[in-house]
């Protein structure tokens, strides 16, 4: 099988990065090249660095408004 990185088909580069077992059959099969892992291995990091800075806003504002509530309830 022919192992073709999806990345670089979607961007119009050459994208054959080699073959894998069974090596007599013609089809394709998706992989994804080095290059283009790391780029998305980064991009996901930096979700996830945007994710947990979310939540930790949310949390704050929680506690903030829970505090505000006592407040207003038990002044």
């Amino acid at each position: 099988m022919k192992l073709l990185c999806a990345w670089c088909l979607k961007e119009g580069k050459r994208a054959l990065m080699g073959e894998c077992p069974p090596l007599d059959d013609p089809s394709e099969t998706h992989a994804i090249c080095p290059e283009h892992r790391q780029q998305v291995e980064a991009e996901l990091e930096t979700l996830r660095k945007k994710t947990r800075e979310d939540l930790e806003g949310l949390r704050k504002r929680q506690e903030e408004d829970l505090e505000d509530l006592r407040k207003k309830v038990d002044p």
